[in-house]
């Protein structure tokens, strides 16, 4: 990747909704070599879809919890259970395989306390294999990822 690649990611992880032609005048490139540039950044899946950040508040989810899971035993096949009942779970927006005490370490939002403890009990509970589990409940997000740092990862 060259810089007018870098600049072009940076560009579309701001604003995803730019067209092919207000990207290449951003980032000082013609239309077609900038439409040729987002294809081949598509394919080679360095760009891995598109999206829109939403406001969690705007649609009532005001608690945002972080769970540590531990599970009962670290065995492939455990840790395979584990990963497939989370991903047929929609409350659970992310899941982390971690390092350190906690094995994984999930990212659930909620409208409140109450809808939490129903995420809790009717998801969080039925996951296999959990040893324990430690909710702890962001009370103020400081800064929010707006996306990666891609000048300084792929340039040094």
């Amino acid at each position: 990747m060259d810089r007018a690649d870098l600049a072009l990611l940076e560009a579309v992880q701001a604003d995803s909704s730019l067209s092919v032609a207000e990207l290449a005048e951003k980032i000082a490139l013609s239309p077609s070599a900038c439409h040729r540039r987002i294809k081949a950044l598509e394919q080679a899946h360095v760009i891995a879809g598109y999206g829109a950040r939403l406001d969690p508040r705007k649609l009532g989810l005001t608690i945002e919890v972080f769970v540590e899971i531990t599970l009962i035993s670290q065995s492939r096949e455990a840790m395979d259970k584990f990963e497939q009942a989370v991903s047929d779970f929609d409350d659970i927006l992310e899941c982390h395989l971690m390092s350190g005490t906690a094995d994984y370490l999930l990212r659930v939002a909620a409208r409140d306390l109450e809808q939490y403890d129903r995420i809790h009990r009717d998801c969080l509970a039925r996951l296999p294999g959990v040893s324990s589990m430690r909710s702890s409940f962001s009370l103020r997000r400081i800064k929010r990822m707006t996306g990666y740092p891609v000048r300084r990862s792929s340039l040094g």
